[in-house]
């Protein structure tokens, strides 16, 4: 997916599990509070989505931040380093597996609280 959306794993706290398109309250269940960890262009980064809506993350030996929200049925993305717009998505969540609108998959690790 484009910037920070290309996951290969979520580290999450949810145990839910939704049938096609997760809606806005359903994306704050299962993302907010938790971890993305994932590779793009090669390195491996972790982004934690902190309920206040920003984005504490890092790739490599570089740490980054950024902000999220949710419009709508999507959750959206913008990291100042990566784009000059918000990067939207809808998102399905199949058993273990999320998908974002564009194709990406990421694999949804539950971890008891």
């Amino acid at each position: 997916m484009r910037a920070l959306l290309l996951a290969t794993s979520i580290v999450v706290t949810s145990t839910a599990t939704f049938a096609g398109t997760l809606s806005g309250d359903q994306i704050r269940t299962s993302l907010v509070g938790n971890t993305m960890v994932g590779v793009q262009d090669g390195s491996r980064y972790e982004q934690y989505l902190d309920p206040s809506g920003t984005i504490i993350g890092s790739a490599g030996a570089d740490d980054y931040f950024g902000q999220w929200k949710i419009t709508g049925n999507q959750i959206c993305f913008y990291n100042t380093s990566k784009s000059a717009d918000w990067d939207c998505s809808t998102v399905m969540l199949r058993n273990d597996q999320i998908i974002f609108e564009d194709g990406t998959t990421a694999t949804l690790q539950r971890i008891a609280r």
